[in-house]
């Protein structure tokens, strides 16, 4: 899981935790507006899925070497023919400096260290994947009479995605887009909007010390100024008067 959907997680389990504590639980439990402890219960599910699905997805296989190896073998064996191919069709099309790029040798790839080798499958997927596509009025993809076709990149996608989480590469262009697009994050923005509603309906138990305390408490855990909600921010200050000039014209 990205280190920012981790800090987040964090918050949300901070926040259920201030909520939690003995002093703060009678202040907001079953007491109105309703919609709080309802909302309290809900979100308390929603996060442990959270949790659930970031350990889900945050297995790596390197604790084993021998399972790291063969991931690595088969991530090579699949990624050096499709750069050959890629390097032949993109050379055919006149890109002389993409197909550098990818000009690879199978010795050039069983050098190169972990995360240097899968951000090599990655530059290698970037230049392949558009040669798996038509562009009208071009009726065949330019790859396509050399090998490079979209079940190779999609077969090699799934390897470089494995063995790019086992090694721990860093997330590179490509891997931050896809990683917008999983489902991990949408989780997150709906969490994320259910601790919205309670962050605006937790302003009612203000107006006693320990009613101050809970919500400033609250809004700590969150990483948030609750000034920064529309229900919660001030009137704006009136804009002063203009000055009346002295003496005449």
């Amino acid at each position: 899981m990205k280190d920012t959907l981790t800090n987040k997680l964090g918050s949300f389990q901070s926040t259920l935790g201030i909520a939690d504590q003995p002093e703060n639980q009678p202040l907001w439990q079953n007491q109105p507006p309703q919609a709080f402890s309802d909302g309290i219960a809900a979100v308390r599910l929603a996060v442990a899925a959270l949790g659930k699905a970031g350990k889900d997805q945050s297995i790596r296989t390197s604790g084993s070497t021998a399972a790291l190896k063969l991931l690595r073998g088969q991530f090579i064996t699949a990624l050096h023919p499709l750069a050959r191919a890629t390097f032949q069709c993109l050379t055919s099309l006149g890109r002389t400096e993409d197909a550098a790029k990818v000009d690879l040798t199978p010795s050039d790839l069983h050098d190169l260290r972990a995360i240097t080798l899968a951000g090599t499958g990655e530059t290698v997927l970037e230049l392949a994947e558009p040669l798996t596509t038509t562009t009208p009025p071009n009726p065949a993809a330019p790859g396509v009479n050399y090998g490079v076709t979209a079940a190779k990149t999609t077969a090699l996608d799934g390897l470089w995605q494995k063995y790019s989480t086992a090694v721990g590469a860093p997330m590179g262009v490509r891997a931050k887009r896809k990683a917008m697009t999983t489902a991990l994050p949408g989780q997150f923005a709906a969490v994320e909007q259910q601790f919205a509603v309670l962050d605006d309906l937790i302003l009612q138990f203000r107006g006693t010390p320990a009613g101050d305390l809970f919500v400033a408490s609250w809004f700590n855990a969150r990483h948030a100024d609750a000034l920064g909600h529309r229900s919660a921010q001030p009137a704006p200050a009136p804009a002063p008067e203009p000055q009346t000039a002295t003496g005449g014209k």
